[in-house]
């Protein structure tokens, strides 16, 4: 997901929360990708949520 002021944050998966709480930011774009089970994600899992 893109997200204002932030940029691209990491994959989330399985109701894991991503994108920002409390900062006002609009969500920008979203990117979506099903891989089979028990596959790593497509790219870089840190980041997916920020909480002020």
């Amino acid at each position: 997901m893109h997200c204002q002021n932030f940029g691209w944050l990491g994959w989330a998966k399985n109701g894991e929360s991503s994108g920002s709480e409390g900062y006002s930011r609009r969500l920008e774009a979203i990117q979506i990708c099903l891989v089979p089970k028990g596959q790593k994600a497509p790219g870089n899992t840190n980041n997916t949520f920020y909480k002020k």
